[in-house]
Order: structure tokens, then sequence, then C-alpha cells
């Protein structure tokens, strides 16, 4: 499997020159199975409230982010994973939607783990779903704090998440056991817009990346060894007085290998040739 994750510095608010920007990376792109893009991708991420969010809000059939996903899986001929902030109704989602090759809405995930800033506006995603999609294989799906321990509130070893991948899902502190529990998912699709940690800033910007690396597989820890490969794209820049920490990354959990990654200032994109397949 050809994997690509792109990472880049959108303007807030400016979807057309956002959308123009991943095209002119992306011009190079080729034979990939699987494309990757951060967390409301297009719109950017630091708005104050509901009021100013709701106008980039959109369906996930319908809207600029929907129709660019939609354009571009056709041209590359791949899947195209990309964060958006949805409408449905009268709620506002936090949302990543994955579309085929052909162009069409495979899957949709909610953001369930809501961050600061989610909580102004974003309705709480339902939970977490794994789901069987021919060309990719058993898939999960995240966004950003969907990773985290809930409101950084939860204990530490409580993995909402990595949990969520197997059936039935493990509960608070229990092992995994291969006769009691299947693995749901050997794919996950991670679209973040992760902050760069202030905490750390006696370290190189290598060491940084490292630490953040580490950091998601420890959030995985339920599935360390286990046939999953993970998937990261996270934006860069800074918006607002917020910095992003970059490091978009593909992680074989089983082999606990890093097969690639960026860094953490620069756009760019990230293919990874020829990633191993766990699907079955």
């Amino acid at each position: 499997m050809n994997i690509g994750c792109l990472q880049f510095n959108p303007t807030l608010g400016d979807v057309d020159a956002n959308q123009a920007r991943a095209d002119a990376l992306l011009r190079q792109a080729r034979e990939l199975d699987l494309l990757v893009l951060p967390e409301m991708a297009f719109t950017g991420y630091c708005f104050k409230d509901r009021a100013e969010i709701e106008p980039f809000c959109e369906s996930c059939e319908q809207g600029p982010t929907a129709t660019w996903c939609r354009e571009t899986a056709r041209r590359l001929g791949c899947f195209v994973a990309c964060g958006f902030p949805e409408r449905d109704g009268e709620r506002l989602y936090n949302a990543l939607i994955l579309v085929g090759p052909t162009g069409e809405t495979v899957h949709v995930h909610r953001k369930h783990l809501l961050y600061l800033t989610d909580e102004t506006w974003a309705t709480e995603g339902p939970g977490f779903q794994c789901r069987d999609i021919a060309g990719l294989g058993r898939c999960a799906f995240a966004i950003c704090m969907d990773l985290n321990p809930k409101r950084f509130e939860a204990p530490f070893d409580r993995y909402e998440f990595a949990s969520s991948l197997f059936d039935p899902a493990l509960q608070h502190r229990e092992v995994y056991r291969p006769r009691e529990h299947r693995l749901a998912a050997n794919l996950v699709i991670a679209c973040n817009n992760w902050l760069r940690s202030e905490a750390d800033k006696e370290l190189s910007e290598e060491q940084r990346q490292l630490q953040l690396m580490n950091y998601w597989a420890a959030r995985m820890k339920p599935v360390l060894g286990l046939p999953i490969v993970l998937v990261i794209a996270n934006r860069v820049g800074t918006e607002r007085g917020t910095h992003f920490a970059g490091t978009s990354c593909v992680i074989d959990l089983k082999r606990r290998a890093i097969l690639g990654h960026l860094d953490g200032m620069e756009e760019g994109i990230l293919i990874v040739r020829e990633a191993v397949s766990y699907s079955s």
C-alpha cells in the first residue's frame, strides 16, 4: 500500500486559497492508495465560537471539502481522508470524511473526544467504529483529541480509542486475549491538529518529533505489537497564537517501526511506498 500524508499550514477561513495550496503540494503525487489530510484542513481550526465557524460548516455530500476530496480521489485514483467542520441539521461536528477512488463517500467519523476549542461549537460524536472497506481493509478513524484521555481528566491508562479496535472493545485495564477478543482494525487513519508542546523547549527539533511519535504510539498501547498501521496527518504553522506540531507519520505498530515522517515545521507531503498491509 502506498500512503500519503499532506502536511501544510492553512490560513484561517480562506478555503479557496487553502485548497489551491494543497493542490500545489500534491502536484507531484502519484500512485497513491490512500491520501490523508489534517483536521479541518481547509477552514483552519482556531475559531472563537459557533457563530464564527458556522458559515464554514458543510454537509458530507456537498460543500468545498467533499467536492475537493471527490475530485482529488478521482484524479489520483485513491482513497482520500480529510477533516472538515460538518453540519447535520442544527448540529455541528468536527468530522473526517473518507472518499473512495471513484468519488463516493465511504465513511464519516465525528470527533468523539472534544478539545477545548471544539467545545465552543461542536457536538460530541457518537463513538468509535471499525469498518471493513474494500480496497483498504479493516479501518478505524480518529481526529486528534480522540487519541488522548478524555478532556485530559480520564486516567492515562484509559485507552478509549485503542481499546475500541477490538471486538468486543476492551474494558478499562482489560488485557487483550486472542481467544476472547478479535482485532477489528488493521489500519488507523487520523486527521490531526496536534499542538506543539512548549514544555520541551530544551529539546532539539529531531528530539521533539521523536517524543511526539513515541507519545502517539504510547496512546496505542493495547494494540502495540499487533498488525496495525497508524497513519497520522498533522498540520504545521501558527494560528491565532496557537502553534502546531507537524510530524505527520506512518507507524507500523506490529514492528514498532516508524515507516516515514515529516518534520515539525515545514509543509510537504510524506509518501510511504509499499507500506505493509495487514488487512485480510
